[in-house]
């Protein structure tokens, strides 16, 4: 294990690993148009902590095109473990509101997954398998029974747009412009929002229950907000949604806010009245 690899890190990406695939799974049927994004890597682990460390630092191009290939690929997949806000297994990419049980979760959720959505161009759409394999150029075909993989299901909006990044990681016409301040500063955001989550999330497994997001959290989800909206803006696009349903943290917490003032009052005119009867 390297230095710089956490031991927390490491314990809650090794309990998210998916298990081998059998020898000869079933293909998926094309004819339904369902596409998938296959992602094989021998050490994910590694790899997606030292692209944490990458993103940080904003030195992603101090790395070759491979390694930069790699690691960014790492980081998407990561994303997508982390957006849904759970110990347990959840398909990786199918994002919705129905895995979320307050607003403020759904917000921290959609934070995790809009990230990969803005880094992608508008109307994207599958036209094929997507296989990626570490930082090598990408492929278009699946092969069935390969270990060290994880696959995607291209159902979702999120899941199309990471299957793109994916793709397009190692080349040069519509790569990530990982030169430009705001995608770097955007990149940063992502990793400590990322890491900060995943002990949440871990926290929570040891308590066999959900729990608030404290003050420190909260900062840090409206920090990758911010300088979302500021990518946003710089293209002169609203800020997306990566998927139905997806909410923003101001508002989770704005709509909060009549609620817990109308309790409030209410509290203090029961009181008030009591007093006065007293």
């Amino acid at each position: 294990m390297p230095d710089y690899l956490p031991f927390w890190w490491w314990k809650w990406w090794q309990r998210h690993q998916q298990p081998k695939p059998a020898p000869t799974p079933a293909p998926i049927p094309h004819s339904s148009g369902l596409f998938r994004w296959m992602h094989q890597d021998r050490d994910l682990t590694t790899v997606g902590a030292a692209a944490l460390e990458t993103a940080k630092r904003g030195t992603w191009t101090s790395l070759d095109k491979k390694k930069r290939a790699r690691q960014f690929r790492a980081f998407v997949v990561m994303s997508l473990r982390i957006a849904p806000l759970s110990w347990r297994q959840v398909p990786l990419g199918q994002l919705g509101p129905h895995l979320y049980s307050t607003p403020e979760r759904n917000a921290a959720g959609s934070a995790i997954a809009r990230t990969l959505v803005l880094l992608a161009p508008d109307n994207i759409r599958p036209g094929s398998d997507i296989v990626t394999n570490e930082g090598d150029p990408t492929q278009g075909t699946i092969e069935t029974g390969i270990i060290h993989a994880v696959t995607i299901l291209l159902v979702t909006f999120v899941a199309i747009v990471a299957a793109y990044l994916g793709g397009i990681a190692v080349q040069s016409i519509h790569a990530i412009n990982f030169d430009d301040e705001i995608t770097k500063r955007l990149l940063a955001a992502q990793a400590r929002s990322m890491e900060i989550l995943s002990l949440h999330i871990e926290r929570e497994r040891i308590a066999g229950h959900e729990l608030p997001f404290d003050e420190t959290e909260r900062s840090m989800l409206l920090a990758l907000e911010d300088v979302q909206r500021r990518l946003a803006t710089q293209r002169h696009r609203p800020l997306p949604s990566p998927f139905q349903g997806a909410t923003e943290l101001v508002k989770a917490t704005t709509s909060f806010l009549p609620m817990a003032l109308l309790v409030f009052a209410a509290f203090f005119l029961i009181k008030h009245h009591d007093e006065r009867r007293s």
